[in-house]
């Protein structure tokens, strides 16, 4: 099973909620062969120009003597962080730009996520026309909470992306 973050576009999702993103929570394989590849075509413009500069350094340093390891190790240590980190950076920077997160699916595929979400929906939708008053209103975020997307401390150990 994998995990599914779904965000909403900053103006809200549109009727047919086709601006909704579903982020798969896994391993990214082209962002540990070509990571610079992956940050470019998910335009993390900056983590990109980091990651060309650190692989050109780890590629120079390859050259001198005695340091080839060092220079390989550096350039897959590269690879491995950002296959690894990668969503968590794409979902960081679609929340800067005001994207929400609205919930976490676990489904086996993409298809499967986006029904268990969009049927949920309905339900919710259904139930609260039917209440005069919410049973349960989510409390207004201050900016110094932590929660699971805005961890400061970075906790997030898997690769967070995947749209449709």
């Amino acid at each position: 099973m994998t995990s599914y973050l779904v965000l909403e576009a900053p103006n809200g999702p549109d009727r047919d909620h086709k601006t909704t993103r579903f982020i798969a929570d896994r391993f990214v394989w082209l962002a540990l062969i070509a990571p610079w590849l992956w940050l470019a075509i998910n335009r993390l413009w900056l983590a990109m120009a980091i990651v060309v500069i650190a692989l050109i350094l780890a590629g120079q340093a390859s050259i001198l003597a005695g340091f080839e390891p060092v220079g390989l190790l550096c350039g897959l240590a590269i690879g491995l962080i950002t296959a690894l980190e990668g969503r968590n950076f794409l979902v960081r920077h679609l929340i800067r730009k005001g994207w929400t997160l609205k919930s976490v699916v676990s489904a086996p595929d993409l298809s499967s996520a986006e029904d268990i979400y969009f049927s949920g929906l309905s339900e919710n939708a259904h139930a609260v026309e039917q209440l005069s008053h919410p049973v349960w209103t989510p409390s207004p975020q201050k900016s110094g909470d932590k929660n699971f997307v805005n961890d400061p401390a970075g906790s997030f150990l898997f690769d967070l992306n995947g749209r449709r």
